[in-house]
């Protein structure tokens, strides 16, 4: 349910990111006064060029053609420059975003949780284990990091719980 919202509530916000209105093609731009550039580098490495031009306008060029994906970075980086031209826009992404937040934790709840009730007829260890970390986790006795804890009737040279299909 919350996956599927998820899907849904993040495609709503990069629609919505495409549709900004000072976004101009670079024939769009001919003749406007470019007031600055701006380099952004994305996570795969590859560099952009914004150009922003006068009235919040501006349009991207780069190494290689914009993509749906680097319209909210170009967003983000510009924000501070633009978005007293189109307040309305940004009030829009930001709740679009923070809805995003909101669902992609529920997401990854009901992720997790599914995983258990799935998982626990294969493998009965996992219910003891996840009463156990609840248990630490209530008592403020957590630490960092994913550890399986010690079965203790279990021999020292056991690398698998009892009763484990094989794959």
């Amino acid at each position: 349910m919350y996956v599927e919202q998820k899907w849904k509530i993040n495609r709503e916000k990069n629609e919505h990111a495409r549709t900004c209105p000072g976004l101009i093609t670079l024939d769009q731009a001919a003749g406007k006064m470019l007031r600055e550039t701006l380099s952004l580098t994305l996570s795969d490495q590859s560099r952009l060029t914004i150009l922003l031009f006068e009235d919040g306008l501006f349009s991207v060029v780069g190494e290689v053609p914009l993509q749906p994906s680097h319209i909210l970075p170009v967003l983000d980086k510009i924000r501070e420059k633009i978005e007293v031209f189109f307040p309305d826009f940004y009030q829009t992404l930001d709740k679009l975003a923070q809805e995003d937040r909101r669902i992609q934790v529920l997401a990854r709840m009901e992720n997790i949780l599914g995983a258990i009730r799935n998982n626990a007829s294969s493998n009965p260890e996992l219910l003891q284990s996840v009463k156990a970390l609840i248990t630490e986790m209530e008592s403020g006795r957590m630490t960092p990091g994913c550890t399986v804890p010690a079965d203790p009737s279990a021999p020292e040279d056991q690398d698998l719980p009892k009763n484990r299909e094989t794959r």
